[in-house]
């Protein structure tokens, strides 16, 4: 008898619908969120029942007591646990290098309060400090100064000429071995250039009028007038004072007095 075969030919599935598969796939989605919740609340379990555990095992370490003084023999009877040798005194610590590091062998009954002795010299000595006293040199304090001249200025509505001094003008040219230089202005630079805009202190009048008025005026505790005259940036008024001041510029060939450079 002839065998038959049947041969069934295998037919690719139907694709699933576009929504049955968006179906699909929200579903597996929520179905994976579901289970990272789940393993992230059994983690935070399980270290919650760690830390519970540790603390459950934890014995606290009994203190051991060692009175320094020995119990008579009544008393260690009397103490339950272990024998009466557990409570003997400590021994002493042994020394290392006695001669060199150990501690000197001395009691508390002993000891003795002296005197501090004096100090090895001066500067182991406060200083006393500097009292404090008001400069006997007063004046009124002008800020933001602006040179007009090598021997004036002009700050807060004041126009100041400095005292027992000549300002050397600004266009007047001076003559060193033969060569000719413009020593005014060179002044009048020099006293800009040493002043900086620093406040000056002098003694104005209480109410100075708007003209220039001639005033001693001080830079810290330098007096302005003589550093100009000294400086040979400024001549000497006659009777002002700055007289010898003038002399030795001229002798050691300084400011409008020496070479242009």
């Amino acid at each position: 008898m002839a065998s038959i075969e049947v041969v069934m030919e295998r037919r690719p599935p139907d694709p699933m619908p576009p929504a049955l598969a968006s179906a699909w796939r929200d579903r597996s989605l929520r179905g994976s969120a579901t289970l990272v919740a789940l393993g992230a609340a059994a983690a935070v379990v399980a270290v919650a029942l760690l830390i519970m555990a540790a603390d459950w095992l934890h014995v606290a370490r009994q203190p051991v007591f060692r009175p320094t003084e020995r119990l008579s023999a009544a008393e260690e009877a009397s103490l339950p646990g272990p024998s009466a040798s557990f409570y003997a005194p400590p021994a002493s610590a042994r020394l290392v290098a006695p001669d060199v590091v150990a501690p000197p062998d001395v009691r508390p009954q002993e000891l003795e309060r002296v005197a501090a002795r004096a100090p090895l010299g001066a500067l182991g000595l406060a200083s006393s400090g500097r009292g404090w006293r008001q400069d006997d040199w007063q004046g009124t304090l002008l800020y933001r100064p602006v040179v007009t001249s090598s021997a004036s200025f002009e700050a807060m509505g004041h126009a100041i000429i400095i005292a027992g001094t000549e300002p050397v003008d600004a266009e007047s040219p001076c003559e060193f071995e033969g060569v000719r230089w413009r020593c005014g202005e060179r002044a009048l630079l020099a006293f800009r250039y040493w002043l900086r805009g620093r406040a000056l202190r002098c003694q104005v009048p209480p109410v100075a009028e708007r003209w220039p008025v001639a005033a001693p005026c001080r830079l810290g505790k330098q007096d302005v007038g003589a550093w100009l005259v000294s400086n040979g940036w400024a001549l000497a008024r006659p009777g002002g004072g700055y007289e010898k001041a003038e002399l030795v510029a001229r002798e050691a060939r300084m400011g409008v007095f020496g070479s242009p450079e």
